[in-house]
């Protein structure tokens, strides 16, 4: 009877300790899988970085100085038919997180984001377009979605805006047509204050395609979703916050709180203090 009691005790003492410390895993593993999403986007702006600090004895020619064009520039087609700016930038990307430097000559550069070639290289898991943890589901017909766009601006069409000059508003670093020189983002708002590129867990797309799917400016019309947070148009993976990469190559959280003026001067290029933010 003595061992019956004993055994039973230990049994409910070990049953405390797994309640106590099952909670205590889950939000380690959480924050670090939060890290680990801030790393990846570290990562990914690795080229404003270098451009921001370049490395001592570097030749300023061999440095990339300007942002992507956030589609593979191809006037027969639209932006959303396009490839999307990410398979130019494979082999400028960390090799050894993951080697895809040898899936860039794979494309098929004149074709739609969906010919045979194109629709084959997307089936390939890019593990920096995805936040740690679980990963999304694969899309239609094996397409492998990003959890990273590039930032266009304020407002649905910004993706399309012109770099003036002036500089307008709405105007983000991601523009469809054209690449959009860094040394224009740091002489306006800022590299460290202008972000590059958001998390979402809304409406993912392929890595491949061109338009929504990869480029996204931040929607302020009426009956939008909220800017971040579950549910919203960025973030939604981690509860309460979204992550972004700024052009200066850090990366940071913006929570569920922050202000329209703070998403949208971080969204453009010269549009601190400019406009009325609708709503406020």
């Amino acid at each position: 009877m003595r061992r019956r009691v004993t055994a039973v005790i230990l049994a409910g003492m070990g049953l405390t300790v797994v309640l106590l410390v099952l909670p205590w895993i889950v939000r380690v593993r959480a924050e670090a899988d939060k890290a680990g999403c801030l790393s990846r986007f570290e990562r990914l702006g690795q080229f404003a970085a270098l451009y921001a600090q370049p490395p001592k004895g570097a030749n300023p020619a061999d440095l990339p100085q300007a942002v992507p064009p956030g589609t593979l520039v191809n006037p027969d087609l639209p932006p959303d038919r396009r490839l999307s700016w990410i398979p130019d930038i494979l082999p400028f990307l960390d090799q050894k997180l993951q080697p895809v430097a040898d899936l860039a000559p794979r494309f098929d550069r004149r074709g739609a984001w969906d010919a045979a070639a194109n629709l084959e290289v997307g089936r390939t898991r890019l593990v920096l377009f995805t936040c740690p943890g679980p990963l999304p589901d694969p899309l239609a017909d094996g397409q492998m979605p990003t959890q990273f766009v590039g930032i266009a601006g304020v407002g649905t069409d910004a993706a399309t805006l012109s770099l003036g000059p002036p500089v307008p508003s709405k105007a983000g670093c991601f523009r469809y047509d054209a690449p959009t020189p860094l040394r224009l983002i740091r002489d306006h708002d800022g590299l460290s204050s202008t972000a590059l590129f958001a998390e979402t867990a809304s409406e993912l797309g392929p890595w491949v395609r061109g338009g929504f799917a990869t480029v996204r400016g931040l929607d302020v019309n009426e009956g939008a979703k909220r800017p971040i947070g579950a549910g919203g148009q960025f973030g939604g993976t981690y509860a309460g916050v979204g992550g972004f990469g700024f052009a200066d190559g850090s990366a940071r959280f913006l929570t569920d709180r922050t202000s329209a003026a703070v998403l949208w001067a971080h969204f453009t290029i010269a549009g601190k203090g400019t406009d009325p933010i609708p709503g406020e």
